[in-house]
């Protein structure tokens, strides 16, 4: 079996450094050149996530009920033109954490539950 570039957790060190910050920094902002290199960054940083998914399914074979997972699973990466519009061909990509859209309600006050994202590192790891 011969190896491939792509196939190395190494080729996507650029990813990975962004995602890491994106973890972060919800809402992060890439700006770049062309819809082509917005769109074949997005597909690196899934084909990442995809990788790092299967590294860790040998961690769950053998556990009932547990599906293979990596830490970035919690970003959503959206594609958005120069209005901020959604586009499957724009220059921007926006890195979100996953969310849901609704109000929580503390069923004992029936009052709003709030709360702010927690990063996954510490800010001193950020430089």
């Amino acid at each position: 079996m011969t190896a491939n570039k792509k196939d190395s957790p190494a080729s996507y060190h650029d990813c990975a450094q962004i995602m890491d910050l994106a973890l972060k920094k919800p809402g992060l902002r890439l700006e770049f050149n062309s819809p082509g290199k917005a769109i074949n960054f997005k597909q690196r940083c899934n084909r990442y996530r995809n990788m790092l998914r299967q590294q860790s399914q040998e961690l769950y074979d053998n556990v009932p009920g547990q599906r293979a997972s990596c830490v970035y699973d919690i970003l959503v990466i959206r594609m958005r033109d120069a209005k901020n519009e959604p586009t499957r061909s724009g220059k921007i990509l926006i890195f979100d954490h996953e969310s849901v859209d609704c109000k929580i309600i503390d069923p004992e006050t029936n009052k709003e539950i709030t709360f702010e994202p927690q990063s996954l590192f510490d800010e001193g790891d950020i430089k």
